[in-house]
């Protein structure tokens, strides 16, 4: 199954063609007892209430344009990934709905738990999309209704072929610009990074947000970068190393960014120790400080997949912030954001003067494209 954005972020947008896995995490906590005609009436009436577009192409939701900008769209398909994780500081579940009729899947959040949102579910959803300047790191859930449930006339043309997968869209943004950041100064890399562990050990817990999984983008796309983290830090645990893996993975999805970006971000913060802290007070491996931390929803700075959450959505929000500017200015403004804050560089124009935060950008951006250019997965 491949997982296509309904945004378009350059290069920085989920660009790679990859398998999701099933994120199986639990049934819903309510139970459905709601008959077919109350169902339906319910849906329409608040597809009606609402102006709902229905009727809007796969490709216009791919691109995400001005034609469903600020607006309730409806969209139609099979629910294949739940997971109770955050995505959003007000959303306590997120789940996958595969397009009916294609291969492409986007993230859906729900303030809370919905007995119809359940994996297998062939659903309709009246989904809100962020209107023009606003995040778009998420699409909020108004309304859910089982397609059986619907009069045949009053079904989206999307839910025709929910569980046979067919081309995919031509207009998917699945494309990658050649030498994306090409001219970008070459540096050597940190010669070491000052660290503060906690007073106990931290041990990766259990991936309670990623279970056994039968695909991901593929064994050997994961293995490869389980290898590759190894090799920046030998000492992490085997558990751990997949743990920062799979969150790495899985959040660049969630909020449409690179995962090479995230990676090479990760690897400049804290060279992958999950117990670096900065004499500033920064925390993890995305370095997260306590009020980013509170900012983007993480309680506990010190869990990988919280840390790792947190810190990926953070720096797509500074990449969503120079969404109109060439992929080099976006991935280096938003780079310089994440490393002297947002303010400093609205103050400097552009990228400050302040070595700290140019050797940064010039070292993170450097090993981006290096990872671009070298085909990792």
């Amino acid at each position: 199954m491949k997982i296509a954005s309904l945004h378009t972020c350059g290069l920085l947008a989920t660009i790679a063609v990859t398998f999701l896995p099933a994120l199986a995490i639990g049934e819903p906590d309510v139970t459905y007892s709601e008959k077919p005609e109350v169902a339906a009436a319910r849906y329409l009436d608040a597809r009606q209430q609402l102006e709902a577009l229905t009727t809007i192409t796969v490709d216009a939701l791919l691109a995400r344009g001005p034609e469903v900008r600020g607006h309730i769209v409806e969209i139609a398909g099979k629910i294949v990934g739940r997971t109770t994780q955050a995505s959003s500081s007000d959303s306590s579940l997120s789940f996958v709905l595969r397009l009916g009729g294609t291969e492409y899947a986007v993230f859906i959040d729900t303030p809370a738990d919905h007995p119809l949102v359940k994996i297998g579910n062939v659903v309709h959803v009246l989904v809100a999309f962020p209107a023009d300047g606003q995040p778009l790191d998420h699409y909020e859930m108004r309304e859910i209704v089982l397609t059986a449930d619907l009069p045949a006339a009053e079904r989206n043309a999307l839910a025709a072929a929910a569980d046979e997968p067919t081309t995919p869209s031509a207009a998917t943004g699945n494309t990658i610009k050649q030498n994306p950041l090409a001219g970008q100064p070459s540096d050597t890399p940190p010669t070491g990074q000052q660290t503060t562990p906690p007073e106990t050990e931290v041990v990766a817990r259990p991936g309670t947000l990623f279970p056994d999984m039968e695909q991901w983008a593929t064994s050997a796309a994961l293995t490869t970068w389980m290898e590759w983290v190894k090799k920046q830090n030998p000492r992490l645990k085997d558990l751990q190393v997949r743990l920062i893996v799979e969150s790495v993975l899985y959040y660049s999805h969630k909020f449409t960014i690179d995962h090479r970006l995230a990676f090479a971000m990760i690897k400049y913060e804290s060279d992958f120790n999950p117990a670096c802290r900065s004499h500033a007070g920064a925390m993890g491996l995305t370095q997260l400080m306590p009020g980013t931390a509170r900012y983007v929803g993480v309680s506990d700075p010190w869990d990988i997949q919280q840390n790792i959450m947190g810190g990926i959505k953070y720096l797509a929000e500074q990449l969503y912030a120079y969404e109109s500017r060439s992929n080099y200015e976006q991935t280096i403004l938003a780079l310089a954001c994440y490393n002297a804050g947002p303010n400093a560089v609205k103050r400097a124009g552009g990228v400050p003067r302040i070595s700290e935060t140019q050797r940064y950008v010039k070292r993170v951006s450097d090993l981006f494209l290096k990872l671009y250019e070298s085909g990792m997965p």
